[in-house]
């Protein structure tokens, strides 16, 4: 969630990138267990980030210029002490420093290429205080991605009378992304009760182009075959949340209601054609309508050393004829042992009335969101967990908590290999199961003034049981048996700090064929033993980082900070193909991407309060339970100053220093940036 509101698209590239520009969160809330009444419609867990409001009395911001993107941030008042803007936006340069390496592989290549990635976010806060008891925001957010991937290639057939010349090819463009708006006021009736009221909008969509070429040269005649395909689709939702909440002197009471109104729509167009005329065409569509009202209240107590937070939330949901109704409670309590250990628990049930298609093992934008209908029921979880928190010493502390989740009505892709879920028959391709997950967390963190570490481990069992499938309980392709991260951060001076981050996580499963029938007439089949009997290698991979700050003459912070990802190339694949050689053994597309060399202006006059080595949540391609890594750049380790406009007289020296990280920026490229393929992965039960 953003601001409170839902996001349907969460990450860039597939994972690599997060979809929240850091340079404008202000608090990022993340519950695992423990789940609040207010929160509804996930099964997992919930990322509340909040954007932070502009300043009322100055004018600040920060200018960002990596290697692989910039960032932007201005905010300051409008209206002094009334109306105040904070604007940030986050732009990708890949597909600009590629182009000149691809004109140059295409001018000495018969095969041309096309190939480009960007991504651009945008976020919009303004903030209104008509009078102290009163405030009110406006938020806008964009995210988008663009990518393109196509090769050409000439084909040359020498035919009874004459050479015939022809081209064929790909070319794929992808463009996905999110779009959020909401307008919120809160209203102080008192120091112990408040009204929060938020109106809300959000838009996720994918528009994907596939076209194809092949020519046929029969007769002395060449006859190009055009094949072409486009998916569209977006889920929207639109909704009115309203909280109640009232501070008493052992509770805390809140209430709400919550209305949502989400419309999903699709369509799917295919094209062949043979010389431009036309040999067969397709086009379907399909719209889906759900309507959700929520009421939900909840009441946190305190006595002493004991505490106990019980609520209550009531869901009704309408889809296509069909009406579910869940109620799901909550409970949660905890209990201050000593002055340095606490213990906790909780029970939740959860339900999800939406469900992501995917046919494939990546997060892709081809995945779609589909509502629960008369056919495929919402997901219920069940989850109950327990952990000991701890500080151990001064420096020293360590958390340790188990849980068990189970769900029923998961769904599974049951038909063959695509790059799009079908369409029109998603509910007979994809069929409902159960799942359950169980495991224990480990958490040790070392604190002090200069230096911060922390481990973060995780032993869990992740199975599922789809009896249209197989007959019994199974690995899901999910199931990391281990996930560790380790962390530090060390201010080694008033001008440098050095950040890592390692991770590390047991291999994603798969579905290999183990037997391979061949049949009178050529004719094969693939036999298998269980879906997901096979694990990919392991995932890990090391960060480094480092940063250097130093005064400018107009009294400013600068940071030019260095960072290496992936720093020993490791080769972790992210998907995989099955071939058919004789040995039978699957090939893995692995990726090495490394580093990122990054040049930051500071002149911020309100600044993320998060104190020097502190942790942030950041997506991952493969995100563990808890994946962390240090964020000890300008919003949480610099000092905020406020600086009157850029002067005419020095932004010559700025445009030289522009040029100068460009000439740097090319250098890198040609050194570091790297893409491998590895032929064979080594799979193991």
């Amino acid at each position: 969630m953003l601001d409170g509101v839902p996001l349907f698209q969460v990450t860039h590239l597939g994972g690599l990138f997060s979809s929240f520009n850091t340079d404008i969160v202000e608090s990022v809330d993340f519950y695992k267990s423990g789940f609040p009444a207010r929160y509804g419609g996930k099964l997992s867990s919930v990322v509340d980030v909040r954007t932070r409001d502009g300043s009322m009395e100055k004018f600040g911001g920060s200018v960002s210029i990596g290697l692989i993107d910039g960032r932007l941030d201005f905010n300051g008042p409008i209206i002094r002490d009334k109306l105040s803007y904070d604007v940030a936006v986050r732009r990708s340069w890949l597909d600009v420093v590629s182009a000149p390496f691809l004109a140059i592989r295409n001018l000495v290549s018969p095969e041309k290429t096309k190939a480009s990635y960007s991504l651009f976010d945008s976020n919009v806060n303004l903030t209104y205080t008509p009078t102290k008891k009163d405030k009110i925001n406006f938020r806008f957010f964009a995210g988008t991605d663009n990518s393109r991937f196509g090769a050409t290639v000439p084909e040359k057939f020498e035919g009874q009378t004459e050479t015939l010349y022809g081209q064929n090819g790909f070319d794929m463009r992808v463009r996905w992304g999110n779009l959020a708006a909401s307008s919120s006021s809160i209203h102080d009736f008192s120091e112990k009760s408040r009204l929060s009221t938020i109106l809300y909008y959000s838009r996720g969509y994918s528009n994907i182009g596939n076209w194809m070429q092949s020519n046929d040269f029969s007769n002395d005649v060449v006859t190009p075959f055009v094949f072409s395909e486009r998916i569209v689709s977006s889920a929207n939702s639109a909704g009115l949340r309203s909280i109640y909440s009232l501070s008493l002197r052992h509770h805390n009471l809140s209430a709400g209601i919550e209305y949502k109104n989400t419309w999903y729509n699709l369509t799917r167009t295919k094209e062949e054609t043979a010389a431009g005329q036309m040999l067969s065409s397709d086009s379907r569509s399909k719209r889906y309508l759900a309507y959700e009202a929520s009421a939900f209240v909840e009441d946190e107590m305190t006595y002493g050393p004991f505490s106990l937070t019980a609520g209550l939330r009531l869901d009704g949901y309408f889809s296509g004829g069909a009406a579910y109704f869940r109620p799901q409670p909550r409970l949660s309590t905890s209990i201050r042992i000593t002055d340095a250990v606490i213990a906790k628990a909780s029970y939740e049930m959860m339900s999800q009335y939406s469900h992501l298609l995917s046919s494939l093992y990546v997060d892709l934008p081809t995945n779609l969101w589909m509502p629960a209908t008369g056919r495929v029921r919402p997901s219920d979880s069940h989850q109950v967990a327990a952990g000991i928190y701890s500080r151990l010493s001064k420096h020293w502390h360590m958390d340790l908590g188990g849980y068990y989740r189970t769900i029923n009505n998961c769904i599974i892709y049951s038909g063959t290999v695509s790059l799009f879920p079908p369409v029109d028959r998603w509910e007979e391709e994809f069929v409902g199961g159960k799942g359950r997950s169980y495991g224990a967390e480990l958490e040790v963190r070392y604190i002090s003034e200069k230096f911060t570490g922390a481990a973060y481990y995780a032993l869990s069992w992740t199975e599922r049981l789809f009896e249209e499938l197989y007959s019994g309980w199974f690995k899901d392709r999910f199931d990391n048996r281990h996930k560790l991260t380790l962390t530090c951060s060390w201010r080694i001076s008033e001008k440098v700090d050095f950040n890592a981050t390692w991770n590390y996580h047991s291999g994603n499963r798969v579905t290999i064929p183990e037997h391979v029938v061949v049949f009178p007439g050529g004719d094969t089949k693939y036999l298998y033993s269980s879906p997901y009997n096979a694990r990919m290698p392991d995932y890990h991979r090391l960060d480094l980082g480092f940063n250097f700050y130093r005064k400018t003459k107009r009294g400013n912070e600068s940071i030019w900070n260095i960072s290496i990802y992936n720093v020993y190339c490791r080769m972790n694949p992210i998907m995989m193909f099955v071939s058919l050689d004789s040995d039978t053994q699957p090939s893995a597309k692995v990726y090495s991407l490394v580093p990122n060399e990054e040049r930051e202006m500071s002149f911020m006059s309100l600044a993320v309060p998060v104190k020097s080595g502190a942790m942030l949540p950041v997506s991952g391609i493969f995100p563990l339970v808890r994946t962390w890594i240090p964020r000890a750049i300008i919003c949480s380790c610099a000092e905020a100053h406020s600086i009157p406009s850029v002067r005419p007289a020095r932004r010559a020296s700025m445009k030289a220093k522009r040029w100068k990280s460009l000439m740097i920026l090319s250098f890198w490229l040609l050194l570091i940036i790297k893409t491998h393929r590895a032929d064979t992965a080594i799979l193991r039960p």
